[in-house]
């Protein structure tokens, strides 16, 4: 009896130091990613590209919790405690950043009073329009399926980065003048190219200077709206090495477009950002007074990077980004072949 105690025993203690060890090393990739979000200074490649799997790494900390729980089970020693401790407080920590985004905010970016419900079943004032937005890569997406989407979601304002002209062309071959009369190009054969598509009457702005993709600017004449809905295409330039810089400046950039604006302008920002909530770059963007519509929603965790490849998406690159004002009804994504880029989609309400 005693033998089979001891034995019994010591197959408890090396279970336990089995997973006090899994649960010290499954913890390292959230506490370390969770120390690069918090620190205040620039970082570079490949720091920022592993910040994309901050939300997945909550996973791997959640089951480093568990084991280092389990081992405190098997074994109490107060070493075990105390990574017991320590492993459900990276746990906690990662939570209270990500757990944000999946939570709907109320009344999402709308700051009127209420009136008739939408659609959605969310009470909002003013004209309720839906947009779109679509890296739409090389030449070889499924224009067709592209369209069909926009039908289906009765899509009023379409951007589309990286448009190129054997893309415009298809476009146009499928019938997109027929849903959206209206148009901004920015057109080129090197894939930096972009348009604004419209059901509104447009009025061209001068594109974003001096980014690495062009990104097209236009004022649309919604009607009951004063004074128009200012659109920007965004496609920032990604930070890959020797490109960072880049990357950082064109996302201050956009956060400086609202100032220059007279009056209080209602704006929509939307295509593909390269960033997410996890890069500090993007929040000091949303700190200018944007409204991330994913977020609002309790979508923000959608990822919208890489589609259409055998890794699944594990990223959100691509955002609807609204000034105060404008409310959020509903967001989603979408998948249509021959791009990298999930699409997003946005129904909102527009004050007059």
């Amino acid at each position: 009896m005693h033998e089979g105690g001891s034995h019994g025993q010591g197959r408890r203690r090396l279970g336990a130091a089995w997973c006090w060890a899994a649960a010290a090393l499954l913890c390292l990739p959230g506490a370390g990613l969770a120390v690069l979000r918090l620190i205040p200074w620039d970082i570079g490649t490949p720091w920022i590209q592993l910040l994309s799997l901050f939300p997945a790494s909550v996973v791997v900390t959640a089951a480093a919790a568990a084991l280092a729980v389990l081992a405190l089970c098997l074994d109490p020693r107060p070493r075990r405690t105390v990574l017991a401790a320590a492993v459900t407080g990276v746990m906690l920590l990662q939570l209270a950043m990500v757990l944000p985004r999946v939570l709907p905010q109320q009344g999402g970016a709308a700051a009127a009073p209420q009136a008739a419900p939408s659609s959605s079943g969310r009470s909002v004032t003013g004209r309720t329009v839906t947009v779109m937005a679509l890296n739409v890569g090389p030449p070889g997406v499924d224009v067709e399926a592209l369209l069909a989407e926009v039908r289906a979601r009765r899509v009023d304002i379409l951007a589309l980065p990286e448009l190129t002209p054997p893309t415009l062309e298809a476009l146009e071959g499928a019938g997109v003048a027929s849903d959206f009369p209206h148009r901004v190009l920015d057109v080129d054969w090197a894939g930096t190219g972009s348009g604004i598509f419209s059901r509104f009457p447009l009025e061209t702005l001068e594109r974003v200077p001096e980014s690495t993709f062009y990104q097209s600017r236009a004022v649309a004449a919604v009607p009951g709206v004063t004074g128009g809905i200012h659109l920007t295409a965004v496609h920032i330039d990604s930070p890959r090495p020797g490109h960072t810089p880049y990357w950082r400046q064109e996302l201050r950039q956009l956060g400086g477009l609202g100032q220059a604006l007279p009056g209080p302008p209602s704006a929509i920002l939307l295509g593909d950002f390269n960033a997410s909530q996890d890069h500090r770059e993007f929040r000091d963007l949303l700190a200018t007074g944007l409204t991330d519509a994913a977020q609002a929603t309790g979508k923000g965790l959608a990822p919208t990077w890489p589609a259409n490849s055998r890794v699944p998406p594990f990223v959100a690159l691509d955002h609807v980004l609204v000034t105060p004002g404008i409310g959020i009804l509903a967001f989603a994504t979408f998948t249509v072949h021959g791009t990298d880029h999930t699409g997003v989609v946005a129904e909102l309400s527009l004050d007059g």
